[in-house]
């Protein structure tokens, strides 16, 4: 079995496709061993997680994309939690770290089946994740969603109608960005698809 590396750590274990169910289990684990120690740990969860446990938009997804503080004492506990239940060590990174904004706008995220003992968690709100999904658009590959799908998701929670209103978006959370041709192109397309009714 390959050896991969994130994050400066080796993992042996495979990153997996994690459902809703066991990724609350997991982070309630967190939560547990957190208040266990006397700690309230916050997280602010990003990208695929939230399209799953937020918006029901998905059925699984590869890694939950998440930002912890305190940050050692929640790598430590991530990491014994991937032990206890078998999950890739990197099975939930910070690397969404370098794709934030100065700006951020969050919601409160509680989850029924995580005990807020020990885990405060948030969330983008709709509209700042729609601008990182946006920032990024990345097409859709044989076994790999892309961002397109989440992208369309957003516009329909939002009800943004046009491109201009997306880039107006973008611009609150991630100033003077120029969007490329290709992914005006997309926005068009996903626009369209959503004023036509079709999903």
């Amino acid at each position: 079995m390959s050896e991969r590396r994130r994050n400066g750590l080796l993992s042996d274990v495979p990153l997996k496709y994690l459902t809703k169910s066991e990724i609350e289990a997991a982070l309630n684990g967190i939560s547990e061993l957190a208040a266990a120690e006397g700690v309230r740990l916050e997280m602010t969860l990003y990208g695929g997680a939230v399209m799953l446990l937020a918006y029901d938009a998905r059925d699984v997804t590869k890694g939950v994309d998440a930002i912890i503080h305190p940050p050692e004492v929640g790598r430590r506990l991530v990491a014994k939690v991937a032990v206890e239940r078998g999950l890739s060590e990197d099975w939930l990174n910070d690397n969404v770290r370098l794709f934030v904004s100065a700006r951020e706008a969050k919601n409160e995220m509680p989850l029924a089946n995580v005990s807020r003992a020990g885990l405060h968690i948030t969330r983008p709100t709709a509209k700042y994740l729609l601008a990182m999904k946006v920032m990024a658009s990345r097409k859709p590959l044989p076994g790999y969603a892309g961002d397109y799908g989440d992208i369309e998701t957003l516009l329909r929670v939002t009800k943004i109608k046009s491109v201009e209103a997306v880039e107006k978006v973008v611009d609150a959370f991630f100033p003077d960005t120029v969007l490329p041709d290709t992914t005006q192109l997309a926005l068009t397309e996903i626009l369209e698809t959503i004023r036509h009714g079709k999903k």
